[in-house]
């Protein structure tokens, strides 16, 4: 079961909030107007997330090298043509 409070509550019982978010490791989901707006997460788990993210964007961005390096391989475009225009947009 989530834990959900407005923000009101969350105001005046921050410290106790942050004392079980860190012992329990369930994050808190903080409310305005009965709308989620924020959550308040343990700090180990959010570098765990952020580290994930992060891994994420490398993967998707080796995923498109490999299908540029495809695509240039099948259209046989000499892999020095490509670095030439590689480095031309560099030095702009």
């Amino acid at each position: 079961m989530e834990n959900i409070i407005n923000v009101e509550n969350a105001r005046r019982i921050l410290g106790d909030l942050i004392s079980r978010v860190n012992e329990n490791k369930q994050p808190v989901i903080i409310t305005r107007r009965s709308k989620e707006k924020a959550i308040l997460l343990d700090y180990d788990e959010y570098v765990r997330l952020k580290t994930l993210a992060e891994k994420a964007k490398e993967d998707q961005l080796i995923e498109a090298l490999e299908k540029i390096q495809q695509a240039v391989a099948e259209a046989g475009i000499p892999y020095e043509a490509v670095a030439e225009a590689i480095r031309e947009v560099r030095s702009r």
